[in-house]
């Protein structure tokens, strides 16, 4: 392998992990075309090596960071299982309405009672009643007396009977029912802002996922690379020993250097499994990732402004921290209701009813009869108020938690844009720095190659610096990674989503 094939590092990742990885998903024509067609473009391209290698990792039509977050969001169970608090604080509303209404009731009910024996006006002495009757002169009123003496009082045993209640609580309504509703409509605000916090949590996990993915995948095509830059290099040595220019001991430390490339590339192999599982697991899916990004491209879309500008932005936007503000509101809202729920009960109440028969008439009837009844009640329970004072103890418990959780998160929302911030700036700075000092550990490997040959170095020389071109390797992939990741990292600290 040649010093010019070096400069390509990462080209070459196309052909191993086309090779190894992918199967029925590239030939290895496909994938010696790609490394032929970044030769190409090397030998006339004025980008630098690290931009080279990492475009070399790009997969046209593989997966993108943009598409994984969108089918994390999509199957996430833990963004479904917050989407279930809007509807239970929908629930809560509904049920909060109920109590600003007047309350109807409807009843129909059908009774059969057991017969009894009815008595008449003359229950107890009939017969001295009936004498009486006969000492009257005049006909009419003893035909009249005869009526009454032998009447009896219907016995009936069927009742239908139908009612419509109309009940309206002022107390209830207003002093418990309102602030409740109001409470309920805070509660759905809430359980919205939280689920937007939830997603841009699920969002920052699949994209810090991807990313992770991203950089196995480029730590297994380094590890390829060493590897075959060792085997490169132990033939180069073993011809030298057998020329005599070079100590059998230089063929054994170039070897010891193989077995330890060949050791790191099982460990590269395996972290890109899991890396690729874990993937996986978040998105859903059995199928295997791509790498569908240009890590070389220039990172963009970055939030601007000092750490203040973004700790303020933070503080307005954050949707964790506003529905912990709405929380606090909502509770406020409960502890008014709960206060209201000690006040004496004032209410209206409108009866209307048809019953066969109406009792209210005499005497009972076999037929069906209406009437109706208005009354005005005012009523108070010991037990209801001691209950409400309960309830009022323990939502103001709750209340003084609310506020230290508000605080407790602004602390931490600080926390995380001082990260954020000095990450992004460190993140940038060591992408430069990566850039530059791949550039220098090439041409430093390179001229060791050639020192070797002219024997003025020796073969520990040449597998430092081969260990310094890896680790300038390493150093780009993970400074590229990084900084995207730093980048998702400062958006959700200023509540964003990546």
């Amino acid at each position: 392998m040649t010093a010019y094939q070096y400069r390509g590092w990462i080209g070459w990742v196309g052909v191993g992990l086309g090779l190894t990885l992918c199967g029925g998903g590239a030939s290895a024509q496909q994938s010696a075309r790609v490394a032929e067609a970044w030769l190409a473009a090397a030998d006339g391209d004025s980008d630098d090596a690290a931009t080279r290698g990492l475009r070399a990792l790009y997969e046209p039509g593989g997966l993108t960071a943009t598409q994984a977050v969108d089918q994390v969001l999509r199957t996430s169970p833990d963004l479904e299982r917050t989407r279930s608090l809007l509807i239970e604080a929908k629930g809560g509303a509904l049920r909060a309405i109920s109590g600003l209404v007047p309350r109807v009731e409807l009843t129909a009910s059908a009774t059969k009672l057991s017969p009894v024996r009815q008595a008449g006006l003359s229950e107890g002495a009939p017969d001295e009643t009936q004498q009486l009757i006969d000492m009257l002169q005049d006909p009419a009123a003893r035909a009249l007396w005869t009526g009454l003496n032998s009447f009896t009082f219907p016995a009936l045993t069927t009742f239908y009977n139908t009612e419509a209640a109309l009940v309206y609580s002022f107390t209830d309504s207003l002093a418990e029912a309102l602030p409740a509703y109001r409470a309920a409509k805070k509660n759905r605000e809430a359980a919205a802002q939280q689920i937007e916090a939830e997603r841009n949590n699920v969002a920052f996990d699949a994209w810090q996922a991807y990313y992770e993915f991203a950089r196995a995948k480029a730590g297994l095509g380094v590890a390829e690379t060493t590897v075959a830059s060792a085997e490169s290099q132990r033939a180069e040595t073993a011809a030298l020993v057998d020329a005599g220019a070079a100590a059998r001991v230089d063929l054994m430390r170039v070897e010891a250097q193989l077995e330890s490339a060949k050791v790191a590339l099982a460990r590269a192999e395996l972290g890109l499994q899991v890396a690729e599982r874990s993937l996986q697991a978040l998105m859903h899916t059995d199928e295997a990732p791509t790498l569908g990004e240009d890590l070389s491209a220039m990172v963009t879309d970055v939030p601007t402004g000092d750490e203040d500008t973004l700790l303020g932005r933070a503080l307005r936007e954050r949707p964790d921290l506003q529905a912990l503000y709405t929380y606090v509101e909502a509770t406020q809202h409960q502890l008014r209701s709960a206060n209201g729920g000690r006040a004496p009960d004032i209410l209206v109440r409108g009866l209307a009813q048809y019953a066969n028969p109406n009792l209210r008439v005499v005497p009972q009837q076999p037929r069906f009869q209406a009437n109706w009844e208005v009354s005005a009640v005012i009523r108070w329970a010991p037990n209801d108020t001691i209950d409400a004072q309960g309830r009022s103890r323990q939502l103001q418990a709750e209340l003084a938690r609310a506020h230290a959780d508000v605080t407790s998160l602004a602390d931490a929302i600080r926390v995380e844009v001082a990260q954020g911030y000095h990450g992004m700036v460190a993140a940038t700075a060591s992408m430069k720095s990566a850039r530059l000092g791949l550039t220098a550990a090439e041409e430093s490997y390179r001229v060791k190659r050639e020192q070797l040959k002219a024997g003025v170095v020796n073969t520990t020389d040449l597998l430092q610096a081969q260990a310094d071109l890896v680790r300038a390797q390493v150093e780009v992939v993970e400074s590229a990674v990084g900084l995207r990741i730093a980048k998702a990292q400062l958006l959700r600290a200023i509540g964003g989503r990546p």
